[in-house]
């Protein structure tokens, strides 16, 4: 493209990129009046801008109409003004450059650019325009400015402004204009608040509708639109299909609900208005419906109307003032007409009235008046765009009132316009044009009327929110819109509501338990005899016993005196049940403890032996089973209590399987801590986290840490990772995890996953497919990333072989660090492999490290499944006793060990199981509960054989007739 880039095509650049490149190529539009009043504006404020400088500075220290060059600059003259500079690519005019103190290619000094401009009010752009200025004649002094001046508004005033901060967009926007002149690809069209003013808007906006393009949407941001495309969502049709409508919290300290943009192009997808909600119009015999044209660059008001409707009838009032200084007279006589009435709501469109109100109440310190007229201030546009979606692209009253049938006398009629008619006033003082603008206004002010009456008619006092409904007024489709969830096309489980008490009771007795206790019992023989079997009064079932141990003690517990005497008489038995597991099956085993009550003779001290008292219900073997049906079979409590009770004949409680988990968890907590002890001692460890929702406390984190053979789970009631600090301070190896923050403070060397790259540049390409930049800068590191996977195909993870690869890790890395993307999402990916560059690929100087984290992953998703069951229903102490057991099985999962034999095996040291799994162990013959528990089927109870009262807290005891060993029985 041979058209050089000027500051018109910079300036237009910034305002939109799509205008900057037509202007690029060349093309030409319909200047609006306003874009030429811009113009006329800013020769005003660069003549006298100009000589403002000049007279600050001798005739001999000036240049004028000089073109740039370095020899030019090295005259050191103090000022230059209206100059350009010219190369193969640029031919940019700068209204002046200021000779400043500070060494540069030139000499002692350097130039900083100095700019006119008509606008008021400066904004961002304003001051990148002065940036990109301040870079280009930096690269040729030697130097970049540190400051930039600029000359703005009427009043030619002086802002100066530190171009450090701004340098760096400035940059991007100029590599980007540069780039798109290269290749001449158009940038995205998307229309913005520039477009009103701009000489191509027309066009533009043919082009987004045959799109069907979302900056259409003029309530949507850039960033929101970007966010959107990033979702695959492009149109607004595609938009529309989005709107779920949400039952809004009732508890909600929001006054107002926001916009929704997927409503508001749902209404335009079906041509229809939507009511969202009730929106509060007030009731009043009066209403006065006000508009104000101004000057927003001079900030004063110049024409106000009002529409005045009481009892049916219409007044019209149309106030002008000449300059600003008869501002004060203008609201004189507002106050004149609204001090007549009593009742009245003042009606506005947008907040540009009641700011003035609140000036000018300020200004003239009428505040008791003030307040009156500014509680009964209506703003029309805020509860349309809260409640109200018209069919529209945007809320203005233009769009809105054109959509309601109203026109305007004038086809360009906007506030835009009504500036250029006021300038043109000033400068001719035509009459025509001052009865044109008080016609607009009072135009306006019917407008507002029309929309007003609309809101009325389709939102009465009364209307309902709750039920959805289709109405219509005028011929216009107006559909209500529900605060509720949409219904699903799947019935919702549990309780049906019924309004009529009758439909109630009847659907109470239709109930399945309901019908077959009460109803079919009575003609059915099968049931009724399950029932009276149930309900029949049997004794307690006799247990056999495989075993009979005799418990005694030698000792007191009290004066530990040797001098023993029992009360054989007085026999006491208690049961404990294991099960045998062999190689060709699972068998039931029942051991009889039996004891007797001692007395010491030296103390008179009564008591029971402690081995008796502790002895525990359940034996190891037993529990060891219930884990490993509940960890590695994902079993539930209550289906593992079932199964005792069908395979083994044994009253075992879903109380007491939580129990077993509480239990063993807390014998192999010293394992787990074996298990972290030996990964901190190895080569590397991949770590990973992901959310839980518990109980009472409500989202936590459980992590997870792992090697190729041990595996940690433990859980956090957060996400901050400054425990990993303590808990790795002694690790030495590579930390291998994904690209969260606190990993990266870990003094350890890091191999971030390569793999999580990769997907997110899979997903981001799916959602931005038209991004060139992206696709090339993904491509080049799919590239480099397979030439390494190859080689590790080929000979494993093995450094000697990997190293051949650093050349061109150093060679990718160098020629993405200085370069800048015109894409954002390029951009952000350009800078996060620079930033972790020193953290991608330390697997290849390094022999078995991993290159990604799928190990870590898939040890998150054994605790995954278990999540989807217990997820809001377990409690803290309940995983992390879980967590523990969790952690054993995937280890021996792991290492290839049998979970259950290492369980039953009651060793501790999971390798030292691994190197002896068929050692013979001896396991003891009566085993212990912990000090302090009780099981929850244990009670307290008298015995019934004795009167003394201290036998009150034997446990779980049983008469010895009712348990009958093998032994015995034959």
């Amino acid at each position: 493209m041979d058209t050089k880039i000027t500051g018109e095509i910079l300036e237009s650049y910034l305002n939109c990129k799509y205008k900057g490149y037509l202007k690029l190529i060349r093309e030409q539009g319909n200047v609006s009046p306003y874009e030429l009043l811009q113009k006329e504006t800013r020769n005003h404020v660069r003549q006298a801008a100009t000589h403002k400088l000049v007279t600050r500075y001798q005739e001999v220290d000036t240049a004028h109409g000089v073109t740039l060059t370095l020899a030019t600059l090295k005259r050191g003259i103090s000022l230059f003004s209206d100059v350009i500079l010219e190369d193969q690519r640029i031919a940019v005019h700068f209204d002046s450059l200021q000779k400043e103190v500070g060494p540069s290619r030139l000499g002692e000094f350097h130039y900083i650019p100095v700019l006119f401009h008509e606008a008021k009010k400066l904004n961002r752009q304003h001051k990148t325009l002065l940036a990109i200025h301040g870079c280009i004649l930096g690269d040729i002094q030697g130097k970049q400015p540190q400051v930039g001046i600029l000359i703005h508004g009427r009043e030619c005033n002086t802002t100066k402004f530190k171009l450090d901060s701004g340098d760096k967009s400035a940059r991007r926007a100029l590599q980007e204009i540069k780039e798109i002149q290269e290749t001449g690809v158009a940038p995205v069209l998307m229309l913005n608040r520039h477009c009103q003013i701009c000489e191509f808007c027309q066009r533009c906006h043919v082009d987004a509708t045959a799109k069907d393009d979302l900056s259409l949407l003029q309530g949507l941001s850039q960033k929101e639109i970007r966010k959107y495309n990033k979702r695959g969502i492009l149109t607004v049709t595609q938009l529309s299909c989005t709107f779920r409508p949400q039952k809004r919290n009732k508890r909600s300290k929001q006054k107002s609900q926001p916009h929704n943009p997927a409503l508001q192009a749902l209404a335009i997808r079906d041509k229809k208005i939507y009511v969202l909600g009730i929106p509060k119009l007030p009731c009043t015999s009066t209403q006065i419906y006000l508009d104000l044209e101004g000057d927003p660059e001079r900030g004063y008001i110049y024409l106000l109307g009002m529409i005045i409707v009481r009892n049916g009838a219409e007044e019209h009032h149309s106030f002008w003032v000449d300059s600003q200084a008869e501002e004060s007279h203008l609201f004189q006589k507002f106050l004149d007409v609204v001090n007549r009435l009593d009742d009245f709501y003042l009606y506005a469109y947008g907040s540009y009235e009641a700011i003035f109100l609140r000036r000018m109440i300020k200004d003239l310190g009428q505040q008791e008046v003030g307040d009156k007229i500014l509680a009964r201030v209506v703003n029309i546009l805020s509860i349309i765009y809260s409640h109200i979606y018209f069919p529209t692209y945007s809320n203005s009253l233009k769009h809105i009132g054109g959509y309601l049938g109203f026109n305007w006398t004038e086809a360009d009629a906007s506030g835009i316009q009504s500036i250029v008619w006021r300038n043109k006033w000033e400068q001719t003082g035509s009459q025509a044009l001052k009865e044109m603008l008080a016609t607009y206004n009072l135009e306006d002010c019917a407008a507002l009327k029309k929309v007003t009456e609309f809101l009325y008619a389709i939102c009465p006092k009364q209307a309902s929110a709750t039920q959805p409904k289709t109405i219509t007024h005028e011929g216009y489709p107006v559909s209500q819109v529900g605060e509720m969830s949409p219904d699903s096309s799947r019935p919702d489980w549990g309780r049906t509501e019924f309004t009529i008490p009758d439909f109630r009771i009847i659907n109470k007795c239709a109930y399945f338990d309901y019908q077959r206790d009460k109803i079919f019992i009575r003609t059915n023989e099968a049931l009724k005899k399950k029932r009276s079997k149930r309900h029949s009064r049997q004794g307690k079932k006799d247990i056999l016993a495989n075993n009979t141990i005799e418990i005694s003690s030698q000792k007191c517990p009290s004066c530990r005196g040797t001098e023993i005497t029992r009360q054989m008489d007085r026999r006491l038995v208690r049961l404990a049940r294991n099960l045998q597991i062999t190689q060709s099956g699972i068998s039931r085993w029942v051991i009889r403890f039996t004891t007797t009550r001692h007395c010491c003779l030296t103390c008179g001290k009564r008591f029971l032996p402690e081995e008796y008292l502790r002895s525990d219900e359940y034996f190891h073997s037993l529990k060891s089973w219930a884990m490993y049906e509940y960890v590695a079979c994902r079993s539930s409590f209550s289906k593992i209590a079932k199964r005792f009770n069908d395979y083994f004949g044994l009253p075992v409680s879903t109380v007491d399987v939580f129990t077993f988990k509480q239990l063993l968890s807390q014998y192999y907590e010293e394992t787990s801590k074996q298990i972290l002890a030996k990964m901190i001692g190895g080569t590397f460890i991949h770590v990973d986290e992901t959310e839980v929702h518990l109980t009472r406390d409500g989202k936590g984190y459980v992590w997870v840490f792992t090697n190729m053979e041990e595996v940690l789970y433990i859980y956090r009631k957060s996400r901050e990772g400054s425990f990993l600090n303590n808990m790795l301070k002694d690790f030495r190896g590579v930390l291998i995890s994904d690209f969260y923050a606190p990993y990266d403070a870990l003094p350890c060397e890091q191999q971030k996953c390569l793999i999580h790259l990769i997907r997110d540049f899979n997903n981001d390409i799916q959602a931005n497919s038209w991004d060139e930049e992206l696709k090339k800068l993904a491509s080049d590191f799919g590239k480099l990333l397979r030439n390494i996977i190859d080689t590790i195909d080929n000979y494993g993870l093995q450094k000697k072989y990997l190293g051949k690869h650093k050349r061109d890790v150093d060679q990718f890395f160098k020629n993405i660090s200085g370069k800048i993307y015109r894409s954002e999402v390029t951009e952000d990916y350009r800078k996060r492999l620079v930033k972790y560059q020193d953290k991608l690929f330390t697997f290849i100087n390094h022999d078995g490290v991993p290159w990604n984290n799928n190990n870590a992953e898939h040890a998150i998703k054994e605790f995954a499944y278990y999540r989807e069951v217990v997820d809001y229903q377990i409690s803290e102490s309940g995983l992390n006793s879980y967590l523990i057991l969790l952690s054993l099985y995937i280890t021996c999962k792991y290492k290839g060990v049998n979970f259950l034999k290492f369980l039953i095996s009651q060793e501790k040291d999971i390798d030292e199981f691994c190197e002896n799994p068929n050692k013979e162990r001896i396991l003891p013959q009566i085993e212990l509960c912990p000090k302090g528990f009780i099981f929850s089927r244990r009670v307290r109870r008298k015995n019934k054989h004795t009167k003394n009262q201290d036998s009150v807290g034997i446990i779980n005891d049983i008469p010895v007739e009712k348990v009958i060993s093998h032994t015995e029985k034959d």
